[in-house]
């Protein structure tokens, strides 16, 4: 272990996930303090993304082993998940999208969707700041309009 700690290292890999209709918020029979019903996550990685994570990790391996490594090994556990995206996703119609850029839901005018539920694909790196932009730009506008939506 003193050996191992001096010198340990980790790569770390993202992947994108596809959009899959199966991946939902559901309200279940519960209700919360107020009597509202609590939402249960329903969510599974396909194929393809399970695919990627481990190629992901073969090619971490081979990384590892072409810097010098000594010794190499991966975790072929359950997918990690940092950051789930996407199910009210932001764009211009109806067609594609739930809400508009603003975070505006296309049907429901006074209803109003920030976080990263509305990203319609991930990036390759935390999302936190681009979170925080797209709510503060969304509250901006919702605060602009005001008066037009509380009528």
């Amino acid at each position: 272990m003193k050996r191992a700690a001096r010198n340990l290292a980790g790569i770390k890999t993202f992947g994108e996930e596809q959009a899959n209709m199966e991946n939902r918020v559901e309200l279940t029979s519960a209700k919360d303090e107020f009597g509202m019903p609590l939402g249960k996550l329903i969510h599974s990685y396909d194929q393809d993304a399970v695919a990627l994570w481990n190629a992901n990790l073969e090619e971490g391996l081979k990384v590892a082993k072409a810097a010098g490594a000594k010794e190499a090994w991966s975790s072929r556990g359950s997918i990690p998940t940092s950051h789930l995206m996407g199910g009210t996703i932001m764009g211009s119609s109806t067609a594609d999208s739930v809400v508009d850029s603003y975070g505006q839901s296309h049907e429901i005018p006074n209803l109003w969707v920030a976080g990263p539920s509305i990203f319609p694909t991930a990036g390759a790196s935390n999302p936190t700041f681009t979170i925080f932009a797209l709510s503060q730009r969304g509250a901006e506008r919702m605060a602009s309009h005001w008066a037009m939506l509380t009528n």
